[in-house]
Parts: C-alpha cells; structure tokens; sequence
C-alpha cells in the first residue's frame, strides 16, 4: 500500500495523500495507535517543510519516513516510537538516493523518445510511463520492506541490550522532535519573508 501511496508523491495524482500528516494519521487509524501516526506524521512534515524539490533537488522522502517508523513501530517487533522515528527518517533519506539514482536511469527514456521522434515514430509513451511507476514502487517496497523486515528486529533485538542513557536520551528526542521540527517551520517562514 505505501508503495503505491508514495507514487502520489510526484509520479501519479497528487492528491496529497502521501503527505507526512496525512499518511501518518492514516496508518496511525489503521493500527490502532491514532496518536501515533499523527505525532510521526506532523514530525516528519514538519522536518521537511524547508526541504524543497527544486531543479534537480531531491528532499528527504519524507512519506517513506513516516510510513516506515510507523511499520516498524507496529511490526512483527514492534520498537518504541523514540526508535522508530530516526529508522523513519533514514529509511527516507535512504529512498532519497535511490530515487536520484532511478532518475539518473529514467534518462534512457528521453534518448528512446527522441530516437523514435527522429525516425517518424510515435514514443512508447505509456509503456515507458508504466516501467517507470513500477520501478518506482519496487524501489519505495524495498526499502519499506528492508525497515519492516530487517533493520526492525535487529533494533528489537539490540534494544534490551541499550544502556539506559541510550534508552533516556532517545526518549528526550522524541519528547523534543515536535518542537524540533516546529523550529524548522519558523525557519522556514522567517527565510520565506
């Protein structure tokens, strides 16, 4: 599902479903953790409110961040919040680089319109647009799938082993992450002005 929500992002709609916010409260219903999806949520938007996609500029993927420290949060071995907020915001800036290097890839596509423009034909726009969205997705499923599946039980498992001052200044960060990211936002709108 979040493979394809992500999609939403750029590729297809915009229907701003895949807004931090949005998707984070979203999964948060479909967990059961309301509160949850929406604290990750607002976080991971709010930390990338003055990311922007400008030119070639890829931002942090924030939708793949709030989805995937939601998934781990409420995987197979669930890890606290406080845990899975940093593996979410890895996991988008993980998706961030990969998607640079599937754009870097997409150029094929311009070179193969262009050759079929040259010889009269007409491009195979639809079936380069499908290849596309599916390597889209299959880039945005690995590496939610790598959190779920890998990275989250290794962290489980490594978690009872944490110190406490470990243990104790994760939970400050996530206490402090709001505000955190409510001082991006002030950032933001001062250098907008």
């Amino acid at each position: 599902m979040v493979a394809l929500v992500e999609l939403d992002a750029v590729q297809v709609g915009q229907f701003m479903i895949s807004r931090p916010l949005v998707l984070g409260s979203l999964l948060g219903l479909l967990f059961g953790i309301p509160q949850v999806g929406v604290a990750l949520g607002l976080c991971c938007e709010l930390f990338s409110i003055d990311d922007l996609p400008v030119g070639d500029r890829l931002p942090l993927n924030a939708s793949i961040a709030v989805a995937a420290a939601m998934l781990v949060a409420r995987g197979p071995r669930p890890l606290p919040v406080a845990v899975a907020l940093p593996v979410g915001l890895t996991a988008g800036w993980a998706h961030q680089n990969l998607e640079a290097a599937l754009r870097l890839r997409r150029r094929v596509f311009c070179g193969l319109a262009e050759k079929s423009i040259r010889r009269g034909k007409v491009p195979p726009f639809g079936s380069m647009t499908v290849k596309s969205l599916v390597e889209q997705a299959a880039v945005t499923f690995a590496v939610v799938l790598t959190c779920v599946l890998v990275v989250g039980p290794i962290l489980n498992g490594a978690w009872s082993y944490a110190p406490r001052s470990v243990a104790g200044a994760l939970g400050f960060s996530w206490t402090l992450a709001p505000w955190l990211g409510l001082g991006v936002a002030l950032h933001a709108l001062r250098i907008g002005t």
